[in-house]
Parts: C-alpha cells; structure tokens; sequence
C-alpha cells in the first residue's frame, strides 16, 4: 500500500521527467488541493492557540493584578485590626487600674 507521502513524490518525479499521464496528474492536484486545505487549517488553528494563548496571558495578568490588590487590603485590614486591639487593650487597662 502506498502512502499519501509516497504517491506525491511519485507523481511530483514523473511530472519533472515530463511523462505524467493525464490521470496520474489529476491525482496530483488531487492531493495538492489536500495539502493546501491542510495547510490553511493550520494556519486557522495557530491563529486561534495564538488568540488563546494572549487571552491567557491577559486573564493571568488580571488575576495578578486582583491578588495584588487584595493582599493590600488584607495588610491594611490586618493593621486596622491591630490599631483596634491595640486601643482596646489600652482602654481596658485604663479602666482596669485603680485610682489613687
């Protein structure tokens, strides 16, 4: 069984030699019409992983950007909570103590 590989250089070395038959070169734009139908799908294919790929990278810089915001909040939160702990602390020791 000849393969798809096999049977285009077979008819691309006759039509070289100029002794291909009218058949054997319908064949041959046959699978010329196959490779460039090929060839154009991979071509719509690399545009899309291409879209995708940039799609990726923008929603990770997204992300990225969201973490990093929420991280400030977090260390201003966490120091808000401190300050309160730190005033409460404060006012129950001054209440705590006994006057003189």
């Amino acid at each position: 069984m000849t393969t798809q590989p096999d049977r285009l250089h077979h008819l691309l070395d006759r039509a070289r030699h100029g002794v291909l038959l009218p058949a054997e070169g319908e064949a041959l734009a046959g699978l010329v019409a196959e490779l460039e139908a090929a060839i154009e799908q991979a071509d719509l294919d690399a545009e899309q992983q291409a879209r995708h790929f940039h799609t990726i990278c923008g929603e990770r810089e997204s992300y990225r950007q969201a973490w990093k915001q929420e991280q400030k909040h977090r260390a201003t939160a966490e120091a808000r909570v401190r300050d309160l702990e730190a005033a409460l602390l404060a006012t129950a020791d001054h209440r705590t103590r006994p006057t003189t």
